[in-house]
């Protein structure tokens, strides 16, 4: 397997530059195609103008449309600055997370922001890549660094989630210097040897690891681990359990999505 094709966010906020950084850097690495996905949200009139909306709904349309062309100009300029005329644009008007999902189909792995760790705000649209793009996703902190993949922990509990996971790492696994393969609690060490011995035999030194689950927050055990070993990459597999379930009581995927400080890849 490898990265043929990669696709980025290309949202205006604090991390655009970075987050272009490492996808120009990612792209060179791995000899693929770029392509930067803008989406423009679509003009709405807000409920509260009543009968005002017959006058002013589309002198509001259009200022709207303005501002979304502005908006396109300024991340569109940061973009050929950044990934040079090689790299494809690409826009669309609509839910960013659908759309971007829907383009990731075509490519062999996504790129997406995600907020500063700590925040409240659902990560709605790395929770709808994460599960829609059926490519595996990066989730990127606003201050990525271009030079990530060089020490990678992954997460390993045995399940089908764990396994897509390790398998769409490869090409980053075989270009990192250290490899951790981390299991969290005795019962997902169980297939933990086999596990490795499988990403051996693909050529890689690999150094296996069971940790112990004093909570059951294997997220949280996994970014501390992330965090001691020095690791400038994560990869895990998402939404392991129900996935109703994992929107009421969170999750080690929802957890990580949230708190993470580093970059984070999660498998298809």
């Amino acid at each position: 397997m490898a990265y043929h094709t990669i696709l980025v966010e290309l949202a205006d906020d604090s991390g655009l530059e970075p987050r272009l950084q490492a996808a120009r850097t990612l792209a060179d690495r791995f000899k693929a195609v770029l392509i930067g996905m803008h989406v423009m949200p679509p003009p709405f009139i807000p409920g509260s103008y009543g009968e005002a909306a017959a006058y002013l709904g589309p002198d509001l349309i259009e200022a709207q449309r303005a501002a979304n062309r502005e908006i396109k100009k300024r991340v569109q300029t940061v973009f050929r600055r950044i990934c040079g005329a090689d790299a494809i644009w690409q826009e669309a008007e609509g839910d960013r997370g659908d759309l971007l999902a829907e383009a990731a189909h075509t490519t062999d792995l996504v790129l997406a922001s995600r907020a500063k760790a700590g925040g409240t705000d659902a990560p709605n649209v790395l929770d709808q890549l994460v599960t829609a793009a059926g490519v595996p996703a990066l989730a990127l902190p606003p201050d990525v660094s271009g030079g990530l993949g060089q020490s990678v922990l992954v997460g390993w509990n045995g399940s089908r989630e764990a396994a897509r996971a390790a398998h769409d790492a490869l090409p980053f696994l075989h270009e990192a210097k250290r490899v951790i393969l981390c299991a969290v609690g005795e019962e997902a060490a169980k297939s933990l040897g086999a596990a490795a011995a499988m990403l051996q035999r693909h050529g890689l030194a690999v150094h296996a690891q069971q940790l112990a689950d004093p909570d059951g927050d294997a997220g949280q055990v996994l970014l501390a681990q992330a965090g001691a070993e020095r690791a400038d990459l994560l990869v895990m597999g998402a939404y392991g359990h129900a996935r109703l379930r994992e929107l009421v009581f969170g999750g080690a995927t929802r957890h990580v999505l949230r708190e993470a400080t580093l970059p984070v890849l999660f498998g298809s």
